[in-house]
């Protein structure tokens, strides 16, 4: 049998340009634009603001927005329903898909329906293992573990960004072992001739315990009571009452003048600010790939960061300051020892530049689409497993 490119994909993701929480929004944006762009009609599925469904379309990309809400969604389960979905979509005239990337957990029970009822295959992007995050087991924490684990056991393919979170995905949930593929994320490049001193520092991500923010505020007031001129700026959203102790931190450390809080910026918004700041500080505990950082390379910024999961993937000696461990002390030294060697920088610098030239969402398009060809044909009906229960 002849495997041709699918010629139609559907995206289920939670997060899609302009509402972007994270890395996963980034990723499944700039690899839905790869898809279109390589002739693959396009339709996502993802999640509206509002109470209303909204349809936008262009050409080979038609984006569907849900809300959360009956009967297209269960707040009980935190799950889409699929066969309210698909009266809308039959209705609507949308044509069924040669194949799924699912990314988000809401949609297991979606992508578990269409894999039984019209046999099409599913690929699982897993961009992190909810088991892993920190904090105790929760009701809510304890529904998503259960979807994760429904989609890693009904899926046709499951991805993962870098070796590590495969190794550990592995060893957590050793059934999806022959069904796996690492295919790494891809970066937009954007350069600029302007640029602020090394001394304005920027920070990208979800304000969350994980990424390492409070050792990152002790840092600069460890750089500041050494005599150091110093800022930081960050980027992203959390939880209002963790982001309110982070600020009061920042109080009692003496540095609320040196630190900036810019809540949330557009993905496009974000890709420009990279190319004008000193330098990129990317102090995580854990991480399953660290787009960031490897954007921060492809800007030819300086990156100071840590070597967390997948972030040992790519960052190294050779193309950052790494930091030994994720504590106010280290990642101050490593600041400073960025700082003082201006020689090594650069030379990290170019190298960083020449690394992340090799990272590009076209690649990881070619890459899926690969798997998908190989999954044609195979015979993905699977009986029972949808989530109808809250714990």
């Amino acid at each position: 049998m002849t495997l041709r490119q699918p010629r139609r994909l559907w995206i289920l993701t939670n997060e899609y340009e302009p509402y972007i929480i994270g890395g996963l929004g980034t990723a499944v944006t700039n690899l839905t634009k790869a898809y279109v762009r390589s002739g693959v009609h396009t339709t996502v599925l993802t999640q509206s603001s509002n109470s209303s469904i909204s349809i936008t379309k262009s050409e080979r990309l038609c984006i569907v927005r849900f809300p959360t809400r009956a009967p297209y969604y269960s707040m009980k389960t935190r799950q889409f329903n699929p066969a309210a979905i698909e009266r809308w979509i039959e209705h609507q005239g949308i044509q069924k898909p040669n194949g799924i990337h699912v990314h988000s957990l809401q949609f297991a029970n979606l992508s578990k329906y269409y894999k039984s009822k019209h046999q099409i295959p599913i690929i699982y992007t897993s961009h992190s293992l909810v088991s892993r995050e920190k904090g105790a087991v929760s009701k809510k924490k304890q529904i998503r573990i259960d979807q994760q684990v429904l989609l890693l056991k009904k899926t046709s393919k499951i991805t993962i960004p870098s070796r590590s979170e495969l190794y550990k995905l592995k060893k957590l949930y050793p059934f999806v072992a022959g069904k796996t593929a690492v295919v790494n994320h891809g970066i937009v490049l954007h350069k600029s001739e302007t640029r602020l001193s090394r001394r304005h520092l920027l920070y990208v991500g979800r304000l969350v315990p994980l990424k390492g923010i409070e050792p990152l505020l002790k840092a600069i007031s460890i750089l500041k009571q050494d005599g150091n001129k110093v800022w930081l700026d960050l980027v992203g959203t959390g939880s209002n009452r963790y982001v309110l102790q982070l600020k009061a931190l920042a109080r009692k450390l003496d540095i609320s003048s040196e630190v900036r809080w810019l809540g949330f910026r557009s993905q496009s918004q974000v890709q420009k600010m990279y190319a004008t700041y000193g330098a990129v500080v990317m102090p995580s505990s854990q991480e399953s790939f660290g787009l960031v950082a490897l954007e921060a390379l492809a800007s030819e910024i300086p990156l100071v960061s840590t070597r967390a999961g997948g972030l040992a993937d790519f960052v190294n000696n050779s193309v950052a300051q790494t930091i030994s461990r994720a504590n106010g002390t280290a990642i101050a030294a490593s600041i400073k020892a960025m700082w003082s060697n201006k020689k090594l920088t650069d030379k990290r610098v170019a190298a960083g530049s020449r690394l992340a030239s090799r990272y590009q969402w076209p690649q990881a398009a070619n890459r899926y689409k690969h798997l998908f060809r190989q999954l044609q044909g195979s015979n993905t009906s699977d009986k029972g497993g949808m989530i109808d229960h809250a714990h």
